[in-house]
């Protein structure tokens, strides 16, 4: 064959290589038309939208307390779990999360735990955990280590060292202590050793408990987490007809300032040190300094007029449905800030493991 032919047959045979590149590359490609002023069009090429495989992943669960006192928080995950993974995913790049659950309650009960397993398909998940009542216990402690096991061994953890995997312990007891049982220490440290982040969060009655706080706290700490006490608001109304928000948490109830009342989510101890908020005597200031009653609630607990009481157990309101209003003062857990506490914990380790970032 001469030059010349071998020549134009190499050309021939780089611009066909190069067309087919374009062609292939043209798939990975989005080509839109828009019209510009004057009638004129223009043709715009982007990006497709990343496959799920090139996307971050995240896995979140709850291992949460469905006894007798907890309706409100339980309902709480039940409405908010879908917005939670909506703000998730409105960041870049967008992560595809799966959620799963387990709930309990304790050895004689119904159930001790109850596993709903990990999906993407959130409206499926809600529907799931529709049926989730808060019944039984009665005793006090309940079983969190069985839950604790159930949580980091039992439910599918995506294995792959890539993805944010974060569980919420959600509760208002300590663990109940059995000779055969698991140990809250060693569950703790198996999650850590793969991967998974647990946040703890203690609900209002946790601090009646002499170790409650302090085992909520060592969980979270072994297993990279943080623990955080709920804080639940109450506006009331004075003898003046004055409003005064009220916020409680782990105890102790403090009055917000009505500069800050829109901020009350972040929580009463974080408003206090701002110096937006001052603890003051519950059952003191909702009885007007008197034995007569001064207070009338205007959110939280059903417009009822409140009269000073004395502490009632922890166990008190178990095995009771609805709004697990506590006596003691007259704490409704009805409005508390548990939906803010899993949006930034959730998007804390989204940022930190995965990348994704969440600025506006």
């Amino acid at each position: 064959m001469k030059a010349k032919n071998v020549c134009l047959l190499v050309a021939g045979t780089v611009v066909f290589s190069s067309f087919a590149s374009m062609k292939l590359a043209a798939k990975d490609l989005e080509s839109d038309t828009i019209k510009q002023e004057g009638g004129k069009q223009e043709s715009r090429v982007e990006l497709k939208e990343k496959t799920s495989k090139d996307r971050p992943h995240m896995d979140l669960a709850f291992c949460i307390d469905t006894t007798g006192s907890m309706q409100n928080e339980i309902d709480m995950v039940k409405t908010k779990v879908k917005d939670l993974v909506a703000k998730l995913c409105a960041g870049k790049p967008a992560p595809i999360v799966r959620v799963g659950l387990v709930a309990f309650r304790d050895r004689g009960d119904e159930y001790v735990t109850k596993i709903y397993p990990f999906t993407d398909d959130v409206d499926k998940f809600v529907k799931d955990i529709s049926e989730l009542k808060a019944f039984g216990g009665g005793d006090g402690p309940e079983a969190v280590n069985e839950a604790l096991h159930a949580s980091v061994r039992d439910l599918d953890w995506d294995k792959s060292n890539k993805t944010a995997k974060l569980l919420f312990l959600i509760g208002d007891a300590t663990p109940k202590v059995y000779p055969d049982d698991y140990k809250w220490d060693d569950e703790a440290k198996f999650a850590v050793g793969h991967g998974i982040q647990i946040n703890t969060i203690g609900c209002h009655g946790l601090e009646n408990y002499g170790d409650g706080v302090q085992v909520f706290s060592e969980i979270a700490k072994l297993a990279d987490g943080k623990f955080e006490r709920l804080s639940y608001r109450q506006i009331v109304r004075d003898r003046r007809g004055e409003e005064k928000t009220l916020v409680t948490s782990g105890g102790t109830t403090y009055e917000v300032s009505s500069a800050a009342r829109g901020d009350w989510k972040k929580g009463a101890t974080e408003l206090a040190k701002a110096g937006k908020a001052k603890s003051v005597n519950r059952a003191y200031l909702l009885s007007g300094g008197s034995a007569s009653g001064g207070m009338t609630a205007v959110s939280g607990v059903s417009h009822a007029r409140f009269a000073a009481a004395a502490p009632m157990s922890a166990s008190a309101g178990a095995g009771m449905a609805g709004d697990s209003y506590y006596a003691a003062g007259g704490v409704s857990r009805k409005d508390s800030n548990l939906d803010s506490v899993m949006y930034d914990a959730a998007m804390k380790r989204a940022s930190e493991k995965l990348k994704v970032n969440y600025s506006k």
